[in-house]
């Protein structure tokens, strides 16, 4: 498992900046409160800071994959992830995240493979977090920002078709 040196090395740096006196709890919750409200660059900020002070909550680095994954930074997302995974590999909000972040890097099979984890961790989770519908709608967004990706394609198609069935039952 690759970890990124960049991003362990940030968290290092910011330990004797950020004091021992201060509670990550709090830096965890402002981080959720700006992702909530569309500032994803502020809560990557607050999410850095919660880990510089406990690194060893594997929900502060699945917060902070969160909002790398909503600015579109999917590797950074699969690097916190890592390390979400690294602390917990059976966290299924870190599976389920790292299915999607795999997707989007266009690693269809290992993100299938860790939605596979994450339906195994907490199928009820799983089910509603990969909504059919919802992620229909994602893949046809996706097929036309990638219209000659034939893997994407057969997704697509896959999909549809089983959407129909569901329909005509």
């Amino acid at each position: 498992m690759k970890i990124n040196i960049s991003l362990l090395f940030l968290v290092l740096l910011l330990i004797p900046v950020t004091g021992q006196g201060e509670d990550s709890s709090f830096y965890n919750q402002k981080g959720l409160d700006e992702l909530r409200i569309g500032n994803h660059m502020e809560a990557v900020d607050f999410f850095v800071k919660a880990i510089a002070i406990d690194p060893s909550q594997k929900h502060y680095y699945n917060n902070l994959a969160a909002a790398y994954i909503r600015l579109g930074e999917y590797n950074k997302a699969e690097e916190s992830l890592q390390l979400s995974l690294s602390l917990d590999s059976g966290n299924v909000k870190a599976l389920a995240n790292m299915s999607v972040t795999l997707f989007h890097l266009g690693r269809y099979r290992e993100a299938y493979a860790y939605y596979i984890k994450s339906k195994r961790a907490d199928s009820k989770y799983t089910q509603k977090r990969f909504d059919k519908g919802r992620i229909s709608s994602s893949i046809n967004k996706m097929s036309i920002e990638k219209p000659d990706d034939e893997d994407l394609k057969k997704i697509k198609k896959y999909l549809d078709s089983d959407m129909q069935l569901k329909i005509g039952d």
